[in-house]
């Protein structure tokens, strides 16, 4: 059988995969806080090909010809949490988590990331980058799909009205001029193990010890003060031209690999209609 059969076909589902992938990025385009995914493609193993051949008195000479590559595929999908641009909108129920005031990692030179916690099914603790809230009847803050804005102590936050402030640090001051409760604001420099969950939740996934934790003062992001900013949102990280630029290149990539089948399927076909008759 023509291995290169197995090696075109990997590559299909691999740039099908990915297609996939930056397909969904762009239908997030104008999603706020929404964190555009990368591919991660990894190829299978080499295999090692050896050509036996007799030696002197009996004996069997292996000689080693080279490696034969069988195929690629596509790994994961990484969320990307470089912060996206912030578009101002007058919404006092607008919120950013300003991650790019973070301090960068001496180890990684990589920033970590905050994010909002929020009660999703089961009033299981979930995160989000979606800052673009809203007052539901009840006078609670929840996200734009419905989901409870959680506050210090773990519980739903009720603001009362949409005429609230937002301190520096996330403490909310209510229209009255009373002191509502904190946002519960964490922070991670591992934000690579949030899994996508949908609705604009993120799962953590990685170790408990690394799991995102209340930013109670200044100290734990080295003096950063300003952890929100109230009255804007932030849009989307997807780069539209460039996302459109790999789509064409997937495409192509795709094609190819298509065509590489095509011209096996000719060859097999010669081999069973013309060299058998012979």
């Amino acid at each position: 059988m023509f291995r290169g059969l197995y090696t075109a076909t990997s590559g299909m589902m691999a740039n099908n995969r990915n297609q996939q992938i930056l397909t969904n990025n762009l239908s997030n385009a104008n999603t706020p806080g929404f964190k555009g995914d990368q591919t991660v493609l990894r190829a299978f193993p080499d295999q090692l090909i050896t050509a036996i051949e007799n030696g002197k008195k009996g004996t069997i000479v292996p000689q080693n010809i080279g490696t034969l590559t069988t195929g690629v595929y596509a790994q994961e999908g990484i969320p990307s949490f470089l912060q996206g641009p912030l578009k101002e909108t007058g919404n006092l129920t607008d919120l950013v988590l300003m991650d790019e005031l973070l301090p960068t990692n001496p180890e990684t030179q990589q920033k970590g990331s905050m994010v909002f916690a929020v009660a999703a099914e089961n009033d299981e603790v979930r995160y989000t980058k979606n800052g673009s809230l809203t007052v539901n009847t009840e006078g609670f803050l929840t996200t734009s799909e419905g989901f409870s804005v959680l506050g210090e102590n773990q519980q739903p936050i009720q603001v009362g009205s949409t005429d609230f402030t937002v301190q520096d640090n996330g403490q909310i001051t209510l229209d009255d001029g009373t002191q509502g409760d904190r946002l519960w604001i964490g922070y991670t420099e591992n934000p690579e193990q949030f899994v996508k969950q949908g609705q604009n939740l993120l799962r953590w996934e990685g170790a408990p010890e690394a799991a995102p934790q209340f930013i109670e003062n200044e100290a734990l992001l080295e003096g950063t003060g300003s952890f929100v900013k109230q009255g804007f949102i932030e849009q989307s990280n997807v780069d539209l031209t460039r996302t459109m630029t790999d789509m064409m290149t997937t495409y192509r990539g795709f094609e190819s690999n298509q065509k590489v089948i095509q011209a096996y399927d000719r060859s097999m076909e010669k081999a069973v209609n013309e060299i058998g008759r012979v």
